[in-house]
This record gives C-alpha cells, structure tokens and sequence, in this order.
C-alpha cells in the first residue's frame, strides 16, 4: 500500500500547473506598456468628444430659444458665457428677463468662449437680431486648443463646425 501512496504522490507534483513569476511579470509589463500607449489618445479622443458634445448642445439651445421666441412671441436672448471656470448657455426672455430654459454647463473639457461672452437675440419671428448682415459665430475651444464654432445665420438657423474649415464661413 505504501507503494501506491507514493505513485499518486508523484503523479499529482508532475502534473501541477500554473504561471511561473517570471510569466506574470512579463504580462504585467505588457499590460503597462499598452496602457501607456492608450490613455493619452483616450484623453485626447475624450476631450474632443466633450467639445463635439458642447456644440451641438449649444446649437440645439439655440434652436430651442428660436422656438420659444416664436411661441412666446417674444425676444429671446442665449448667452454663453464662461462662468466659475465653465462654459455656460442662459436662455433669457429679453423683455421680462426670466430664465427661460435651465443653465446649461458645459463638461469640463470645454474650457472657454473665444473673443469673450457671446448673446444671441432671436425675435418673435424666429429671425436673429444684431450682429449685421452675416453669420454671427460663437466659438468654443477645449483644452486642447481645438475650436468649434456655432454659425448663427440672420434667418436664424444655427449650425456647427470644426473651426477653422472651409464651411465655416459659408452660408448655409
């Protein structure tokens, strides 16, 4: 019996198996240089993704108060300013000064208004009020010194683009 004892006994330490520290390490550092690689680019992706976001948040506040001017048959006034470090959209009534939609805060990413706080008017017919003939444009950049400006043409329609680029400037 003692014989068999010894058998199983050396049957089970041949067969063991497992990861030798040697192995774990090198896919630890494998790990870590992936990660390395990786995280800059997500940050960078983020950050864009943030002002993307910013943008069209911005041109569908802009068409939201488009609307209520003309609902309300009223002036409607959206500001974006910076406020505590912070991209912020108001939408006011101009002639009572009531908050018409909630602040809308930017995420952090979105660090500021080029060429300072910018209003926008719309009238009771929808049309956009001041700023001359042309497009009216609110620039916002992240903090990677990337732009995006909202275009707010005299009809008042707003759209976005990657600034500078060719349809910018273009009447849409």
């Amino acid at each position: 019996m003692p014989y068999q004892g010894n058998i199983i006994k050396r049957f089970i330490q041949q067969n063991q198996s497992g990861f030798t520290l040697l192995e774990m390490m090198i896919v630890g550092a494998i790990i870590g240089i992936v990660s390395a690689l990786a995280v800059p680019n997500y940050l960078q992706w983020n950050s864009k993704r943030e002002l993307r976001e910013a943008a069209t948040r911005i041109q569908s506040q802009l068409a939201l108060a488009r609307m209520a001017a003309m609902n309300r048959n009223t002036t409607v006034t959206v500001t974006v300013i910076m406020a505590g470090a912070k991209v912020t959209v108001l939408t006011t009534d101009a002639n009572s000064g009531n908050q018409i939609f909630s602040t809308e805060t930017m995420l952090p990413h979105v660090t500021g208004v080029v060429g300072g706080p910018t209003s926008i008017q719309f009238s009771s017919q929808g049309f956009r009020l001041g700023g001359g003939v042309g497009a009216q444009f609110i620039t916002i950049q992240n903090d990677n010194g990337i732009n995006h400006s909202i275009q707010v043409l005299p009809g008042g329609k707003a759209t976005w683009c990657v600034s500078p680029a060719p349809t910018c400037g273009a009447s849409l």
